[in-house]
């Protein structure tokens, strides 16, 4: 999945995801797309995308990131 400039990788082998995110990272570096490592979260139970909060087997709405809209 690809939004703007945020990627998810999800695979269930870490061997698997280890191999799709060199992958991934040599596709960028080909295309010369910069990737700033220290913003990167790797091998993750939990993240936070877009305005979601993603878990294992779980998607909620990260409430922070739609304060404004909740309070209109």
């Amino acid at each position: 999945m690809v939004y703007l400039n945020d990627i998810i990788i999800y695979l269930e082998s870490k061997e698997e995801h280890r191999k799709h995110i060199k992958w991934v990272l040599k596709r960028l570096q080909e295309e010369q797309m910069p990737v700033v490592i220290k913003k990167c979260e790797f091998f993750t139970q939990k993240t936070n995308f877009v305005r979601f909060i993603i878990e294992l087997g779980q998607l909620s709405i990260d409430l922070k990131k739609i304060k404004a809209i909740v309070n209109w």
